[in-house]
């Protein structure tokens, strides 16, 4: 079970997403209840720094013929020590607007680039792929992409040239996997794909007559993947995915 998994994220390649639709949307909703709590505050902060301003004012007369009692003495460090404290939550809330700010501008700008690649002549979308068959390379690279979203280990191995790809994968004996190693191979497929709404072709390099590199974009998780297809016989299969500083064949 271990090399499937090792073999599947190998394959895969999936990466955290930088800043994810729903941690904003949890922003969004802190960013809604600490405004209140903002109002409140600074309602407060006043009123106690009206309050601590007069008892400032009585310790300042000392000579006054009302003198400030003990309890109106202690009255006056409890309110200074709750504006000091009300004032550095002030500060944690402009920090958590800065950040919200930021977060708003991160999303702005990732919505617009998928709005982009979305009118790309060539967009994928996940939810619309299909079985394509193995005519030419983009063919072979789309139906790789469709069995990882439908989680169907046959036809994701299929999609592969023979290899280390294939072999780790059940130790290359698909048919002597049990259906548990089975299924959690299909959730981990399904599940690399989740951070991405569709795909488009950025490039595409001709090495030779029967090996072309595309560089695939993954839209929705804001990365790009460099795909070998070669051909095997009269169909292309993928036959290997490019990792970081990896030399192309």
């Amino acid at each position: 079970m271990t090399k499937l998994i090792l073999g599947l994220v190998g394959v895969a390649g999936a990466a955290g997403i930088a800043a994810s639709l729903a941690i904003w949307h949890s922003t969004q909703a802190r960013m809604r209840e600490n405004a209140e709590a903002s109002r409140e505050q600074s309602a407060q902060i006043a009123r106690l720094s009206a309050e601590n301003e007069r008892l400032s004012n009585q310790v300042a007369r000392g000579n006054s013929p009302q003198p400030l009692a003990p309890e109106e003495l202690g009255e006056l460090l409890r309110l200074r020590g709750q504006i000091g404290l009300l004032r550095q939550v002030g500060k944690e809330q402009a920090q958590l607007k800065a950040t919200n700010a930021q977060l708003r501008a991160a999303l702005a700008a990732s919505e617009k680039q998928l709005a982009e690649a979305r009118a790309a002549p060539n967009f994928w979308a996940k939810d619309q792929l299909s079985f394509a068959g193995y005519a030419d390379p983009e063919a072979a690279l789309k139906t790789l992409l469709w069995a990882m979203r439908n989680g169907d280990i046959k036809s994701y191995l299929a999609s592969w040239a023979s290899g280390e790809n294939v072999n780790v994968m059940f130790d290359g004996r698909l048919g002597q996997a049990t259906d548990a190693e089975i299924a959690a191979g299909s959730k981990l497929l399904t599940e690399t794909l989740d951070p991405s709404v569709g795909f488009h072709i950025l490039d595409k390099t001709v090495k030779s007559a029967d090996q072309v590199i595309l560089n695939l974009s993954f839209d929705g998780e804001g990365r790009a993947r460099n795909f070998v297809v070669q051909r095997t016989g009269s169909e292309w299969r993928v036959a290997d995915m490019l990792r970081p500083g990896q030399a192309e064949p």
